[in-house]
């Protein structure tokens, strides 16, 4: 009799017909089932698997049926899940259920019969009946679990905070897996990273997709669902498992006093769901530079004060200064008084003689930085504001002069 049932095994498994037919003979070791029908000593019965839903996730309850011949009655039918551990319990005729569990992986299970014949032999067949089991995909807020260390950073570009390279290129974005809610599936993340000149150009700009998931209870389930997701999405096969805790801020040029801009959002090109702005996290860092810089300024200047006007100079519309600017090593931003040595009072940077122009030195207060850090984008090189000067003019006396002045720094 188990002759020839086993010779004439074939299972039938439907989600619906036309999945059924799509459905290829699966290779097993136990007597041969492939899709679909239990043909019985009689050749004339067959036994029906469906079950309730195409796709299933964690905690979902599995509703199958199975149909069967009176001429199969004789065997006792169960399904069970082998590779997930499952065993369906029978709610009615013909009828069973079966939880998913919520540690299950994302997975496709196929659904095995165990038989149990008349003489109470067991036999276990696999069959192409398919559960597929679905993880959660919901994007979780990121600064829940989404930080920058071991410095943690400025929100605002102004207030950037000031480390040196060393300090920087030791900067990771750190992921605090058990803050990830449960149900919330693995999630996708962009992280771009800008170096910004301190005149606000884009010196360099390096992206990177990673990805991480709450843990799963032990690295071993750990890494089976980081393979798992590396593999469903091509655009995450070169991360790495040492990835899903904190990976590395990548930067190679960095200028003095330059600005690095870290920012991390979902990958909404994996991601299904709204684009929210608002779940972002952005952090500032500047680069630490020297205290003192020295650059060219060509001016124009405007006489408003002359203490020894009664000795007339001619004086020029031009001044060219070498300038010394000083940085608070704090916020990385120049001060806005600045020292300065130079011609005054030319026509041309040289023109250099008795009662017109001469030697002087400077003590500029530049509007144009002050209003630079309240946050108004002014372009570096422009400045302007108010100077006080000793001057000392050729064959004339020495004076102090307060003056207004616009200038281009080189």
């Amino acid at each position: 009799m188990l002759k020839s049932v086993s010779s004439g095994l074939i299972l039938l498994c439907i989600v619906g017909a036309a999945s059924a037919q799509s459905q290829q003979r699966p290779t097993t070791v136990y007597p041969a089932f492939s899709a679909g029908l239990i043909w019985p000593p009689t050749e004339d019965g067959t036994i029906t698997l469906s079950v309730d839903k195409l796709v299933y996730f964690p905690g979902d309850t599995v509703h199958l049926t199975i149909r069967q011949n009176d001429s199969i009655a004789a065997f006792t039918v169960t399904p069970i899940l082998l590779d997930g551990g499952i065993t369906f319990k029978s709610v009615g005729p013909h009828t069973y259920f079966a939880a998913i569990p919520e540690t299950l992986m994302p997975d496709s299970y196929h659904v095995s019969l165990m038989v149990v014949d008349a003489q109470g032999r067991r036999f276990v067949y696999a069959t192409s009946c398919v559960v597929e089991v679905e993880e959660y995909q919901a994007v979780e807020r990121l600064d829940k679990y989404v930080s920058i260390g071991p410095e943690p950073g400025s929100r605002d570009q102004l207030t950037a905070e000031v480390l040196n390279r060393e300090q920087i290129q030791n900067l990771h974005v750190i992921f605090h897996r058990d803050s990830i809610r449960e149900h919330m599936g693995p999630q996708f993340l962009t992280i771009r990273t800008t170096v910004l000149s301190r005149e606000g150009a884009t010196v360099q700009t390096y992206v990177r997709r990673v990805m991480t998931f709450r843990s799963r209870g032990g690295p071993n389930r750990d890494l089976a669902m980081f393979l798992q997701y590396r593999k469903a999405y091509g655009a995450y096969a070169v991360i790495r498992p040492e990835d899903l805790r904190q990976v590395q801020v990548e930067v190679d040029t960095l200028p003095d006093w330059s600005v690095v801009k870290v920012s991390i959002e979902p990958d909404y090109s994996i991601t299904i769901g709204e684009v929210d702005k608002s779940n972002s996290v952005t952090r500032y860092f500047r680069v630490e530079g020297p205290a003192i810089e020295i650059g060219f300024t060509l001016g124009i200047p405007k006489v408003l004060y002359d203490t020894e006007a009664r000795d007339t100079v001619e004086y020029g519309n031009t001044s060219a200064m070498m300038r010394f600017y000083y940085f608070d090593g704090t916020l990385g931003q120049r001060l806005p008084v600045n020292l300065g040595i130079g011609t005054f009072g030319v026509s041309s940077p040289i023109d250099i003689g008795a009662g017109r122009g001469g030697f002087a030195m400077s003590v500029f207060l530049d509007v144009v930085e002050l209003i630079r850090r309240m946050g108004i984008g002014l372009p570096m090189r422009v400045n302007a504001g108010l100077e006080l000067v000793p001057f000392f003019p050729i064959d004339r006396r020495s004076r102090i002069l307060l003056n207004a002045q616009l200038g281009l720094t080189l």
